[in-house]
């Protein structure tokens, strides 16, 4: 798929465009030009190393979702993508250089790059130890602020009921 085609089609799901958005129209465009595939959904399984908006560009352009079991995402706040082809079993890591800032025209800069600039393309199941902190769009975060979730703990006595036992 065109990265033009790819880039469309996030930002319409996206709803808007920002370069978290940009990375991950780039990576998506280069694992189907890898991985041989014309159009999207596909039996691609991704990876993704944060949350980020970059996931949006992955689940419009590549099918992958977390309800098709074919997204994952580990909250190691990185930049970073495993993408693996379970047709011919070839994998993929991407991870972002780690020299980027969100700044006005950043968007635009990450578009135009040589892929090799933007990602360090590892193929097979080796993984670079550094990967730069999950870039956010100032535009995106005050359109959706990420909540903050704090876990629910118990006192121990609260787990029992009056006669002692779990009733869970």
């Amino acid at each position: 798929m065109e990265l033009e085609k790819a880039w469309a089609r996030a930002v319409e799901f996206h709803g808007c465009a920002c370069p978290a958005l940009a990375i991950g129209a780039r990576a998506t465009a280069y694992i189907m030009e890898q991985f041989g595939l014309e159009e999207g959904p596909c039996d691609v399984v991704c990876t993704a190393e944060s949350f980020s908006c970059a996931i949006d560009a992955i689940q419009s352009v590549l099918g992958c979702t977390i309800g098709n079991g074919k997204l994952r995402v580990q909250s190691r706040r990185r930049m970073a993508f495993r993408f693996c082809d379970p047709r011919t079993d070839r994998s993929i890591h991407l991870a972002l250089r780690p020299w980027l800032r969100d700044r006005p025209g950043l968007t635009e800069k990450l578009l135009a790059m040589p892929l090799e600039k933007l990602f360090q393309v590892t193929e097979g199941n080796e993984v670079p130890e550094k990967a730069p902190n999950c870039i956010l769009s100032s535009a995106c975060m005050v359109r959706n602020p990420r909540p903050v979730v704090t876990p629910t703990v118990l006192p121990v006595d609260d787990l029992y009921d009056s006669d002692g036992d779990r009733d869970w």
